[in-house]
């Protein structure tokens, strides 16, 4: 990086928007919309785009210039006109300046805050998640986990201060389970409750008696460790990504450039903030740029008044960014209704899944937008690749290029997680980063092997990102899917996505997902998974022939094609292939099951647990059957505990 002696010609240069290229004290803006813009952002320090090198400090320049802007506007209804509040960028510092004195309190003197943030998308959770980083560490977890799951990731975190909510937030989070919650851990002594009326414990009454007369001291500094956001699941030892103040900011920066850094511009917040997209580009991004976050209600896309209201909102509110999953804006595309419909939308981008050709294409004659895929994951603090150019036809099934400061590599690793080569140009392989951003460390670092790999060959770290894929010759990254995901039938590799994008191909489907189902003699097969349109009618048999017509790889069509009438979707709104994967085992026992038995064969539920997928029969098992159950369920590689009876 160069220093931050530039001449004025230097900064003159596009794609700096005029007025905004770097200078002390303020955010630099630009637009990446060429490969030689990405080279001219990438010879700037981070601290020369940067106001300040804090989040804290960060605020505090845009509270000084734009002290009455509205910062954050949260809906509590989604429909057009319902009911808001509203935060100032002024009010917004005076409140996370005072939670920031809330959690030194609680930790005392001579320890760092861990505040646990376990909230719905309100504004609350925001200024509680500021205030974490800006005097110690933030910990956001997943509201909608089980209350064990929870506590787990709580006790691993060392939380200090909890900030949750009542049932009063509507919906069926961990806020149901609150008194267990606390039998569960009883060293937790500070729960602030966002919404409640008794002094004691809500999370305004403790803001208001923080008073503002003696400044914050002792500050995180801009590498610290400011974020601990769990990743790998939710059963097991919680492994949790640590995160430094200057990478946040890094991604923030990157991804307002890419997203939109106009300083007019209103961002849609749909997207929960325990997860990186949520917290980090959408509204970290917004507080950066001194933009207005619009907070989609508590529940984000999540909420169906949201989807079936969105053009009316955006409208209402003059939005300019969207960031979602693609199944989100397929229930978008889905419930929009006839004719013209006007908006402010230049930057629609959807992260988390892989866009289907078919959706963007209809996607953009419907409203002239542009469809953008990104990628990235949590041990990169998020974004790291994404299209430029809004204006132009991305390129389809690519997740784009690397954004300034990162390299790509698709290589070949060893047993010891050691790079032996890179491979050619358009070769699938195991895809890994490098860049300002590289997480440091889990909270366990006998786990960091999972993540970093090295290069013998001149001693570099790269983050292992467990995706498979392929670069071209001009660095468009094409992913095929998770290493996971892949379904490995007799040995034959089969990419889900050969079968998604026939089946999204067809007008009766909305979502589909592909999976291995096990098999005693293949190992797996594929099966499929299918969410129909509003009105459809069709069947799985008539689907899979439709496939049989279009797949030329004959291993991969699948052996069913199963309707239901949603798929499951993560918190964050992706497919859920875990819960998809958990059903098609159910199925393979099922039927191997019922193939031996018949109609006696034992009913049994299928769950997720700590030790594997684990099958509770309805009634005990004889012990003669145990075993034999025991040796059909090793047969399918089911990863299931049976506890017969004596």
């Amino acid at each position: 990086m160069e220093t931050l002696t530039r001449s004025a010609a230097d900064a003159a240069v596009l794609p700096w928007l005029p007025g905004h290229a770097p200078s002390p004290g303020r955010v630099a803006r630009a637009r990446c919309l060429t490969e030689a813009d990405r080279r001219e952002i990438a010879r700037w320090p981070l601290e020369a785009l940067l106001p300040a090198t804090t989040i804290l400090a960060c605020l505090r320049a845009a509270a000084d210039m734009l002290p009455d802007k509205t910062a954050i506007i949260q809906l509590h209804r989604g429909i057009p006109g319902g009911p808001r509040s509203g935060l100032s960028y002024g009010d917004l510092l005076d409140r996370v300046e005072r939670a920031g004195r809330v959690f030194q309190a609680h930790a005392g003197p001579r320890r760092r805050p861990v505040v646990g943030v376990v909230l719905p998308m309100v504004a609350e959770g925001l200024i509680a998640s500021w205030a974490a980083m800006a005097v110690g560490t933030l910990l956001p977890v997943n509201p909608y986990l089980e209350v064990e799951a929870l506590a787990a990731i709580l006790r691993a975190g060392g939380v200090t201060t909890l900030v949750t909510t009542t049932t009063a937030a509507g919906g069926d989070g961990v806020w149901r389970d609150l008194d267990r919650l606390r039998a569960m851990m009883p060293e937790l002594n500070h729960i602030l409750l966002v919404g409640a009326a008794d002094p004691a414990c809500g999370f305004d009454a403790a803001l208001a008696g923080a008073g503002t007369d003696a400044p914050l001291t002792n500050l995180t500094g801009p590498e610290e460790v400011v974020v601990t956001m769990p990743t790998g699941g939710t059963t097991g030892m919680p492994k949790l990504v640590r995160m430094s103040q200057q990478g946040l900011l890094t991604v923030a920066w990157n991804t307002g450039i890419l997203m939109g850094p106009e300083p007019d511009a209103v961002v849609a917040h749909g997207m929960p903030n325990f997860h990186c997209g949520g917290l980090i580009p959408l509204a970290t991004r917004s507080l950066l740029f001194g933009q207005t976050l619009l907070t989609l209600t508590p529940l984000g896309f999540r909420d169906r008044e949201v989807v079936a209201n969105f053009w009316p909102l955006m409208q209402e509110f003059g939005v300019t960014s969207v960031l979602s999953t693609p199944t989100t804006a397929a229930a978008i595309l889905q419930a929009s209704p006839d004719g013209e419909i006007p908006h402010r939308i230049s930057d629609y981008h959807c992260g988390g899944s892989t866009i289907p050709v078919d959706l963007m294409e209809r996607f953009h004659r419907r409203f002239g937008i542009w469809l953008r895929e990104n990628w990235g994951l949590t041990e990169m603090h998020g974004t790291i690749t994404g299209h430029l150019d809004p204006s132009r036809r991305p390129q389809v099934g690519s997740v784009g290029r690397a954004l300034p400061g990162y390299a790509l590599r698709v290589v070949e690793l060893d047993d010891h997680s050691r790079i032996i080569r890179d491979l050619p140009a358009d070769t699938c392989g195991v895809v890994v980063a490098r860049g300002p951003t590289l997480m440091l460390g889990y909270n366990m670092p006998d786990r960091d092997p999972e993540f970093f790999v090295t290069d013998p060959r001149d001693g570099t770290v790269w983050g292992n990102s467990g995706d498979i894929g392929r670069l071209d010759a001009e660095g468009y990254l094409w992913l095929s899917g998770r290493a996971k995901d892949l379904i490995i039938r007799g040995g034959h590799n089969i990419d889900p996505r050969l079968i998604e994008d026939v089946l999204d191909a067809h007008p009766a489907v909305r979502l589909c997902a592909a999976v291995a189902e096990p098999d005693a003699e293949k190992g797996e097969m594929p099966v499929a998974y299918v969410e129909l349109m509003d009105g459809a009618r069709i069947g799985g048999a008539a689907l899979r022939a439709w496939c049989a017509e279009r797949i030329a790889e004959r291993a991969a069509l699948p052996r069913e094609i199963r309707i239901l009438e949603a798929l499951p979707l993560t918190p964050v709104g992706k497919i859920s292939k875990v819960a998809l994967r958990l059903d098609a085992k159910r199925c393979a026992l099922e039927t191997a099951l019922r193939d031996r038995f018949g109609a006696a064969a034992p009913a049994f539920e299928l769950s997720a647990g700590p030790r594997g997928d684990q099958a509770e029969f309805a009634d005990p098992l004889p012990g003669n059957v145990a075993p034999e159950i025991a040796g059909i369920a090793s047969r399918l590689q089911c990863q299931i505990n049976i506890d017969p009876a004596s």
